[in-house]
């Protein structure tokens, strides 16, 4: 009976200590959320500086070509470019301020703010009540720094559809893609002709290539030519790993290239 009476007093007990130890545990979890490490924040923990670029949706033009450059000492510069408005680039520059966080800048030039989000080599534009855009063109105010990394570098083919390409079945010609932001054009070559078109890029490093103009010659190794073509009409994203850019459908990888270091 007395073993009893202990094991009925012993599991009030036994649940009072439980149910003490699991609202400390979720009262820390609540503390950590609304009170981040500054130490692992984006400005202390992140490569934040850099080039940062993407396309905004625009009310009367095609879309806002925007290029961020963020600098370490808090300063940066913004280029504007109006897609389809017969009007010049223009640019914005200023200081930069961080949020207690550490997790948003806003750039002020004059009485102009504009705020983002510092994600991992991206920057997200925020609304006037600094929070995310929602709906269905969210993801276009998204600024990444790889979509800046692919221009104006020659990136030559060193694999196809994972095999390893050599200059001997390219004519003794290196075969390479080349993007460039004037007008959004890409240029490729794999030894005969000279292949090129448009190109855009979105969030998540979404891509998709325009099949353009080419020339016509008829050559005596064609095979390389042929398949990068393929993949240029059927490649959706793409990676940039240091050196490298990767074209790839879905999962699959396509092509890889590499480039000098800039």
């Amino acid at each position: 009976m007395k073993q009893i009476t202990k094991s009925l007093i012993a599991l009030p007990i036994a649940l009072f200590v439980f149910a003490a130890t699991f609202i400390s545990c979720e009262a820390q979890k609540s503390a950590t959320a609304n009170n981040p490490d500054p130490a692992h924040s984006a400005q202390n923990s992140l490569d934040y500086d850099g080039i940062y670029r993407g396309t905004i949706p625009c009310a009367d033009c095609e879309g806002i070509k925007t290029t961020v450059y963020l600098m370490r000492n808090n300063t940066f510069k913004t280029v504007y470019d109006y897609l389809g408005k017969e009007v010049e680039p223009f640019e914005s520059t200023g200081k930069f301020t961080w949020n207690k966080d550490g997790n948003t800048v806003t750039l002020t030039s004059g009485n102009d703010k504009t705020s983002y989000f510092v994600g991992e080599n991206t920057l997200t534009q925020l609304d006037q009540n600094g929070k995310k855009m929602t709906g269905a063109l969210a993801s276009k105010y998204i600024l990444s720094k790889d979509n800046y990394r692919i221009l104006h570098r020659k990136w030559k083919l060193i694999d196809l559809m994972g095999k390893r390409v050599t200059t001997s079945e390219t004519m003794n010609k290196e075969a390479y893609i080349q993007f460039s932001d004037q007008e959004n054009r890409y240029t490729a070559y794999a030894g005969c002709n000279s292949m090129s078109g448009s190109f855009s890029t979105e969030a998540g490093n979404q891509l998709q290539l325009g099949m353009g103009i080419s020339t016509m010659m008829a050559c005596e190794n064609m095979t390389v030519e042929r398949e990068l073509s393929k993949v240029l009409s059927t490649a959706d994203h793409f990676q940039v790993d240091g050196n490298f850019l990767i074209l790839m459908e879905g999962t699959t990888v396509l092509a890889k290239f590499v480039a000098p270091v800039n």
